[in-house]
């Protein structure tokens, strides 16, 4: 039914309408807010199609934040040990966990889990016990923890594992990328005595109230202590509403405080992989479309979706498609991209190169 009142014309604007909510609007297309791992969202995004006569490409840039993380990690603390893994075409973070917990490659896998209790491990992700934890997972929560200066009893409570799986987590990373924690902190520095910091392409995000926020927060303190201490003397509960009210307020420029120490690195990571190479990339494709008569029609994220007609798709093409992606970055960059490329009949229904039939323009088998 949905597919009676869609057109090629309408697709974009019907996309918006549905994905809105009572809280925000936003304007113009907004593919980015479309889920990707619902059915509801996957539902939408199929109703993506292309014009007749034309197939979707698609390429996003395969792990390319700690691709940039290895690239600062090396240039400017001559730590390879991250980079390395990209330069070997290695699995990220089933490599990371290898060498954070000294485990089998077994383990370290999708499904694999270690129990530290029984010392024994597994392959089925089903057939852990309580005790166990899973290193892939682990790790590749441990990278956003450590980026964002979680506490070891932090991450324990939000992977649901005890502190002293927590902990080792920590210490094993620390050990095996020892300049990546030192890379934070010197971000947050940085950030803290110019107000500011620079993407790898010299792109500035500005934390212009940092330092009026840390004065707010500092006056606040001595309040907060008083609150602190009245509350567990006191057992009025109206008088209690009323401190937890102001503790509220009081402690919004601590917490806008931290925020900004997170985001400062973020800016940093993120700005440069998934904002300023992702548009790099963007420009130099749209040159490519302009030239072939083909079309840019989204830039999602870390991912790029061109229209071309069905003639155009070919492993030459795609080859190019690829190529624009992992090799427009300059050449100072020390780190390997890696582009995974495929064919979309419609959004959501992707086919790698192996699995199309590019002789009849079809997939070689149906999802």
């Amino acid at each position: 039914m949905i597919g009676e009142f869609i057109t090629d014309s309408n697709r974009f604007a019907i996309a918006r309408k549905l994905v809105l909510d009572n809280r925000k609007v936003s304007k113009g297309t907004n593919l980015q807010n479309i889920p990707s791992r619902t059915k509801e969202g996957t539902a939408i995004r199929k109703c993506m199609v292309p014009s007749p006569g034309f197939m979707f490409l698609g390429a996003d840039l395969s792990q390319a934040e700690p691709r940039v993380q290895a690239h600062i990690m090396y240039t400017k603390y001559g730590d390879n040990s991250l980079r390395q893994i990209f330069l070997d075409g290695k699995d990220l973070y089933t490599t990371m966990a290898m060498l954070a917990f000294d485990l089998p490659e077994k383990y370290c896998r999708d499904n694999g889990w270690y129990d530290p209790v029984s010392k024994t491990g597994g392959e089925d992700k089903n057939q852990a016990p309580a005790t166990a934890f899973f290193p892939r997972k682990m790790m590749k929560q441990g990278v956003l923890a450590m980026s964002y200066q979680q506490t070891p009893k932090r991450f324990a409570e939000t992977m649901n594992v005890t502190l002293e799986v927590a902990q080792l987590v920590f210490d094993r990373f620390n050990q095996s990328f020892p300049a990546f924690d030192q890379m934070v902190k010197d971000t947050i520095e940085f950030m803290k005595k110019n107000g500011y910091v620079e993407t790898l392409f010299g792109r500035k995000r500005r934390f212009a109230d940092y330092q009026k926020v840390v004065k707010q927060a500092e006056q606040n303190e001595p309040k907060l202590m008083k609150l602190y201490r009245e509350r567990k003397r006191i057992k009025d509960k109206k008088r209690l509403e009323e401190i937890e009210a102001e503790l509220t307020l009081l402690k919004k420029p601590r917490t806008r405080k931290a925020g900004m120490e997170r985001e400062c690195f973020n800016a940093v990571i993120q700005g440069s992989a998934t904002s300023d190479i992702i548009k790099l990339n963007g420009i130099k494709m749209a040159q490519i479309c302009r030239e072939r008569g083909w079309k840019l029609v989204a830039s999602i994220h870390d991912e790029i979706i061109i229209e071309v007609p069905k003639k155009d798709v070919t492993i030459k093409n795609m080859d190019l498609f690829s190529e624009v992606m992992t090799q427009t970055v300059p050449d100072w960059f020390t780190v390997p991209l890696k582009s995974d490329t495929v064919v979309m009949p419609r959004w959501a229904e992707e086919y790698g190169m192996d699995e199309w039939d590019f002789e009849n323009c079809r997939p070689k088998k149906e999802k």
